[in-house]
């Protein structure tokens, strides 16, 4: 394991203090931020950036020595409150974010060393459902893919294509929507599929390539109440985090829908997960830890190995 990046809430949020790095020699230290939630590194240069979850949202980026945040590149407001994905274009020109509570998606210009630029778009999304959480638009993840970006908005039961034009603007493409009320939080494309944790209505949705609905499954088969956070694939299994049941379900993606195999216990809110190689991160928020299981090649089922001490745990990235 090279150096562990782990994002999480500050404050009033939680009881970390920034970034948290775990060495390979397993030291840890700590980078200040405020409410890091998430995490994530420019497609090309050494540089690491961060939302800060706060009501007057901020993206912050940071050059990496040797894989840990050294200098601050600086930081820019995002135009909206709690904002809490963000993604780089793989032009690696453009940094898109999502703020959650202010309903919009901001993009800020990259300069040639990674640095944020001035702010180039902020959209507004105003579609809503009939959810008590979906008052308002939330959108929750920002993806980019080859000539645009992937929106997946909570409260407007919506995934939103836009193209990314070369001055950072946004032009929509088209809106998928998802099941009322199912509030879509994370996508990820496997072999030319998506696959979506739906947070409201407890389910992995699936769509097919051209963006129609497929399906769904249950993310768990556990009882009681279910908020799937993360999922994550090596292209023949999909895993999916399950808040509440405080499980991590292991799916076989060999027919038209995922196919349940089992799931296995971990911490308490694991509201992220990370794959590398066979090892499964897990970002246990509530129980302040960061686990580590290792996946059985033969039956894809993976198994606790070790556990790190991380307070208020919101994403893992290796």
């Amino acid at each position: 394991m090279t150096s562990l990046l782990v994002g999480g809430y500050t404050g009033d949020k939680g009881s970390g203090t920034g970034i948290t790095v775990i060495g390979d020699d397993g030291a840890i230290s700590t980078v200040p931020a405020d409410s890091p939630s998430w995490i994530a590194r420019h497609p090309r240069l050494p540089v690491l950036y961060a939302v800060a979850e706060i009501d007057n949202g901020r993206v912050h980026a940071w050059s990496l020595d040797n894989g840990v945040p050294a200098a601050e590149l600086g930081s820019s407001e995002t135009g909206g409150a709690e904002p809490a994905h963000l993604s780089v274009d793989s032009s690696g020109k453009f940094l898109i974010t999502a703020n959650y509570s202010g309903g919009n998606i901001s993009v800020h210009s990259l300069n040639d060393d990674g640095s944020i630029g001035p702010r180039t778009e902020l959209i507004q999304h105003s579609r809503h459902g009939e959810h008590p959480r979906q008052t308002q638009a939330h959108p929750h993840m920002v993806r980019a893919v080859d000539g645009g970006v992937l929106v997946v908005d909570l409260g407007g039961d919506a995934i939103y294509r836009y193209h990314l034009g070369d001055d950072g603007t946004l032009d929509l493409e088209g809106i998928i929507s998802a099941p009322a009320g199912s509030g879509p939080r994370h996508v990820l494309p496997v072999a030319g599929r998506y696959y979506v944790t739906a947070e409201l209505s407890a389910e992995v949705l699936v769509y097919d390539g051209n963006g129609h609905f497929a399906g769904a499954v249950p993310a768990s088969n556990s009882a009681g109440h279910n908020q799937p956070s993360e999922l994550v694939s090596n292209g023949r299994y999909l895993y999916v985090a399950n808040r509440g049941p405080n499980t991590v379900t292991v799916f076989a993606l060999d027919s038209e829908l995922p196919r349940y195999i089992t799931e296995v216990p971990v911490g308490d809110w694991p509201r992220h997960i990370g794959l590398d190689g066979d090892e499964l991160y897990v970002a246990n928020e509530r129980s302040h830890q960061v686990m580590v299981l290792r996946i059985d090649p033969a039956t894809g089922i993976p198994a606790a190995e070790r556990s790190i001490d991380v307070p208020s745990p919101t994403v893992v990235l290796m």
